[in-house]
């Protein structure tokens, strides 16, 4: 028996070894790889636009305002190239591409499309949260990068490049209701399809899966809930009883208090992606991604429920405490 235990953990501690070991060797020529970033006006976009101008990477940075255009205008080399793109609108999805794909030198140039867009949806139950917030989340944050995807794939089949999508620990586990989770979810689910349909040309499709981080995506949050429960029916109200509110807050504050600061840890899992030789499939990114959310997908529901519920009131009260 004891030799079956430490089989068992010298293969575990191999393949651990192993998986890291072959993470390390890297693409060259970073300045005949053109990567098109979506979502660049703030956040994880932006570090990442930024990162891979200093990296030497011809960039397509990709913004919804103007003001995230100039910003990074400003920062950055000749390199980068700032676009105006909304991942929910077709058109302009067809005008980015025709757009990149004339400033290319050559038809296989585009190393890689990063769908990082994306926006943190209605907090609420779901009986408060409306079917229009569903959609509106699955715009930005599924059927964007579904029609992006498509509409890039045929230049990453002649560069064999790379697609790397924003998806969340929450498409592992719905620790957070509503939509949010929703779309998370169904990232997932088509970043695997990508994965197999796209390995026979040679395209590394990888899923970045964050746990809680300082962004502007936790800032409107509470707003949300506030809406949705001011439109909900009294008897729904009722029912969830007078203290939602102050629980959601409770909630909400949790998030913004112990998400950790130190976001430069995605942007890593993005370069991982876009320049190592073999990129991991998913990079799960942040303590609580790895020690907490990700371990509960794994055990039985009855017992994820229980403890998510006890580490939510636990969380919420000591938020509560310290506001």
């Amino acid at each position: 028996m004891v030799w079956i235990v430490v089989i068992l953990i010298a293969t575990v501690v191999a393949y651990l070894v192993l998986d890291r070991l072959i993470r390390l060797p890297k693409v060259s020529n970073f300045a005949n790889k053109f990567v098109l970033i979506t979502g660049c006006d703030s956040g994880f976009g932006r570090e990442l636009a930024i990162r891979l101008d200093k990296m030497g990477f011809p960039v397509f940075a990709a913004c919804l305002g103007q003001e995230g255009r100039r910003s990074l205008e400003e920062n950055c080399s000749s390199r980068l190239v700032t676009l105006s793109l909304n991942v929910a609108d077709t058109r302009s999805i067809q005008e980015a591409f025709k757009f990149v794909q004339q400033s290319l030198p050559n038809e296989k140039s585009l190393w890689a499309v990063v769908n990082n867009a994306g926006v943190g949806g209605t907090i609420g139950t779901m009986e408060m949260i409306p079917l229009e917030s569903y959609i509106s989340t699955c715009g930005i944050n599924l059927f964007g990068p579904i029609e992006i995807s498509r509409t890039f794939a045929p230049l990453l089949r002649k560069s064999q490049g790379r697609l790397v999508f924003m998806t969340s620990v929450m498409g592992r586990y719905p620790a957070t209701p509503g939509p949010y989770s929703v779309s998370k979810f169904g990232i997932e689910a088509f970043g695997d399809v990508c994965r197999h349909d796209l390995s026979a040309f040679g395209i590394k499709v990888s899923m970045i899966e964050p746990g809680y981080f300082k962004t502007n995506i936790l800032s409107p949050l509470l707003d949300g809930a506030k809406e949705a429960y001011a439109k909900t029916e009294q008897e729904v109200r009722e029912a969830y009883g007078k203290d939602y509110l102050d629980q959601t807050a409770a909630g909400v504050g949790a998030m913004q208090v112990y998400a950790s600061p130190d976001t430069h840890k995605v942007v890593d899992a993005y370069v991982s992606a876009l320049t190592s030789v073999y990129p991991r499939p998913r990079y799960v990114v942040g303590t609580d991604a790895k020690l907490v959310y990700l371990p509960l997908a794994f055990l039985p529901e009855w017992i994820g429920d229980t403890l998510l519920a006890s580490l939510k009131k636990r969380l919420s009260a000591k938020t509560t405490q310290i506001q």
